[in-house]
């Protein structure tokens, strides 16, 4: 994910003497110096890239450097070391700062932990009474392949292998805290209003599937020849998908089936590919917790806001595996980078046809230090409608839930000191507005738009209109439907 590389390496060029970029190594020597100020955030997987584009906007030049945990692939844990361009609540400029997100778990993780800290576990995920596990940055962390300072907040210039137990002091989630203390997303029902939570930024989700199966429905629409091997990048390719044939594989109510066919069938012509029969329908989804999760369930299932007539998400099968043939497999993982894998690597390397849902910032085709990339697979329209930033301003596309940010309120023992308080202040004022979100990199402008402003869309700057929604739900209520104000 190339954020402004030229320049930025450019501006690093120029600031050699002045701040540097902190090693490992360093870190410890600032961390037993006390002059190491450390935050640990947690939750959201889906705006981990929000979070360190945000961190690099905070960064004197040449000072920012990213860990990711135990290999390159940035899935459960990530950090970003960086000086301060700008004095925060006490903090000056020049302050040495560690920034360490865990993605593990989900949204989940940035609730039912805050909310009960004598636990800080959410079913079994890991952690115990003693803090949930972060990645620990110290200096056995091993140099990768990333540039040190960083320019690209998707290659590590270092990978920890090390853990540490702690509570974090606040948390990110894809929707409200309330959402995720229903059953159906793993909640147990804790009172949310110990949390200051507010929403923040908008966060568009889309649908996606594997390259061999967007190939296939590109030609089952007409959109290239039947005789195509590649498939077409052209926007103006790009393939539906019908949210009720979604809402059926993520139930299991569409499947593979040669006696009964029911599954990609529906989408795909046998003229297409004669053998549609039996492919199996491969689901790669989150976890229980997963804000992500969480807004597939309502989005597509009406659940929980229609009670007892909304539909059940199907969990992980039990038995069989991602596979060409077969019924329907769902499989369950932790993080977005995890279901990103799941479903551009494991089905598409086995030939096979596989959906998901992944948060919008996430660019299958990213240019990564200047090297573009392909993790196997593409988004699709749902309804006819692209999972883009303009559709959702102009409210064509609803696949859309405000973000929150939250920590323990005034009086909790978790609540975080005046010094970090001021941090995450900071954090969840800036990082979601239309100004920030313009000088982050395209690859994640897609998935994130600054929430309505107060007074008329109308009157915003052209460059602001562009950034901006005017459609929303009700503030802290996700079930509600999106209205244009």
């Amino acid at each position: 994910m190339k954020i402004r590389t030229s320049i930025i390496a450019l501006a690093a060029l120029a600031a050699l003497g002045s701040a540097q970029a902190m090693t490992p190594t360093q870190i410890d020597a600032a961390r037993s110096a006390g002059t190491l100020k450390e935050v640990y955030i947690t939750g959201a997987s889906a705006l981990r890239l929000a979070l360190g584009g945000y961190m690099q906007e905070l960064s004197q030049a040449g000072s920012f450097d990213t860990f990711f945990f135990s290999n390159t692939s940035g899935a459960d844990h990530r950090a970003y070391s960086l000086t301060l361009n700008k004095a925060i609540g006490s903090w000056p400029v020049g302050t040495q700062l560690l920034v360490v997100k865990r993605d593990k778990g989900g949204s989940g993780q940035g609730v039912t932990p805050l909310l009960s800290p004598a636990a800080a576990v959410v079913a079994g995920v890991d952690g115990n009474g003693a803090g949930q596990v972060h990645m620990l940055v110290n200096g056995s962390c091993a140099a990768s392949t990333g540039t040190s300072p960083a320019t690209d907040i998707q290659k590590p210039g270092f990978i920890c292998t090390g853990t540490t137990q702690r509570f974090a002091h606040a948390g990110l989630s894809d929707v409200e805290p309330k959402l995720l203390q229903t059953p159906v997303n793993g909640g147990t029902g804790l009172n949310t209003s110990t949390l200051d939570a507010a929403g923040f930024v908008q966060n568009v989700f889309g649908a996606a599937v594997n390259k061999a199966a967007y190939l296939a429905l590109q030609k089952a629409q007409g959109l290239v020849a039947t005789s195509a091997t590649v498939i077409d990048e052209d926007a103006a390719k790009q393939p539906t998908l019908a949210a009720s044939f979604i809402a059926g594989a993520l139930t299991s109510a569409v499947t593979g089936s040669n006696s009964q066919p029911k599954g990609w069938g529906l989408v795909i012509p046998t003229s297409v590919d004669a053998n549609v029969a039996t492919k199996q329908v491969n689901v790669c989804r989150r976890v229980n917790g997963s804000g992500t999760q969480a807004g597939s369930n309502v989005f597509f299932l009406a659940n929980p806001c229609a009670g007892t007539a909304a539909l059940a998400p199907t969990p992980q099968t039990s038995t069989g595996a991602l596979a060409v043939t077969g019924r329907t497999f769902v499989s369950e993982t932790s993080s977005t980078a995890l279901v990103e894998n799941c479903l551009g690597t494991t089905v598409e390397n086995l030939g096979a046809y596989g959906l998901a849902v992944i948060g919008r910032e996430n660019n299958p085709r990213a240019v990564v230090a200047g090297v573009a990339t392909d993790r196997g697979y593409r988004f699709v329209k749902i309804n006819g409608v692209a999972p883009e930033r303009a559709n959702v301003i102009d409210g064509s596309y609803g696949f859309v839930f405000e973000s929150t940010m939250q920590w323990p309120v005034t009086g909790q023992a978790n609540r975080p000191t005046t010094d970090v308080l001021s941090f995450l202040a900071d954090l969840r004022s800036n990082m979601g507005k239309s100004s920030v979100l313009q000088g982050l990199d395209v690859d994640l402008q897609a998935g994130l738009v600054a929430v309505p402003v107060t007074g008329s869309w109308l009157n915003l700057s052209a460059t602001d209109k562009l950034f901006t929604a005017h459609t929303s739900r009700v503030a802290g209520n996700s079930c509600t439907p999106s209205r244009m104000k």
